[in-house]
């Protein structure tokens, strides 16, 4: 059995302040430990449950928040970017039976602990076929597409909601109660990294028997950019069409295309920090 982990930071217990998620930032050492345990944790529960392989893929900011010699040395570790199926990139290497997705955090203009989509600067909203789109939903469809269920997610309570809707079959471990969106009360990491050890193990014995996905091909996206330049930006890619001042759109067939769009749109709104 074969396990995929996405490791984002900004719903790890006890991070809930932008410069703990700032790399380069002293804060950002404090978190990144944090992170590496709950990452751990998922792995051990994982391997506990019946895996014989886990992949790892940081996928925080420039994706190379995980210390590798703190990281259980039964996984192998994506890091580094671009890569173009981004916070699941190597999920289309092999066959995998499940992903967890451990640290996430609700969609952009969601209620949440430091809640964005993709790149808070840049994007304010993304709707694909209508429905307004998370990280969490985004990556599930990818993985989806290579037929792998999405089994466990971590994160905050309104997290929780939003997973309790969307995806009633998937397990979820709750590490903190957003109080604002850069205010938290989070359980310890210690009492954090016993849940999502016995979730994870706990998810590989019951996988979902529907699908974990909320989206099916073609797919529509509609993007709001958080000012009106980003727009000018992304429509000069070809196949983005301008629909007003802020919201560019386009087709794809498969989230492979979706992402790789994406991330071009982040790496282009860099250009105007």
């Amino acid at each position: 059995m074969k396990i995929f982990i996405s490791a984002d930071i900004e719903g790890i217990a006890g991070v809930m302040r932008p410069e703990q998620c700032t790399p380069g930032h002293p804060e950002h050492q404090l978190a990144r430990g944090l992170m590496e345990q709950e990452v751990n944790a998922a792995i051990e529960g994982a391997f506990a449950g019946g895996a014989t392989e886990v992949v790892v893929a940081d996928s925080h900011a420039q994706m190379t928040n995980l210390r590798a010699e703190n990281i259980d040395p039964r996984a192998r570790l994506v890091q580094g970017k671009p890569r173009v199926l981004s916070m699941v990139e190597g999920i289309e290497q092999q066959t995998f039976d499940g992903l967890f997705l451990v640290g996430f955090h609700s969609a952009a203009g969601e209620p949440g602990v430091l809640a964005h989509t993709i790149n808070g600067r840049a994007f304010w909203r993304i709707h694909i076929n209508g429905l307004v789109m998370g990280e969490t939903d985004i990556y599930a469809a990818a993985a989806a597409e290579h037929g792998t269920p999405l089994l466990l997610v971590t994160g905050d309570d309104q997290l929780q909601s939003w997973i309790a809707e969307h995806y009633s079959a998937v397990n979820y471990i709750c590490v903190k109660r957003a109080i604002s969106h850069t205010c938290a009360e989070s359980i310890s990491p210690q009492a954090a990294q016993r849940a999502i050890a016995a979730a994870a193990s706990a998810a590989l014995q019951h996988p979902p028997q529907v699908s974990t996905s909320r989206l099916t091909a073609p797919y529509a996206m509609r993007l709001q950019a958080t000012k009106p330049v980003l727009a000018d930006l992304f429509s000069l890619i070809p196949g983005v069409t301008r629909l007003d001042a802020v919201t560019v759109a386009y087709q794809a067939e498969n989230m492979e295309t979706l992402i790789s769009l994406l991330s071009a749109f982040s790496y282009l709104a860099s250009t105007q920090s």
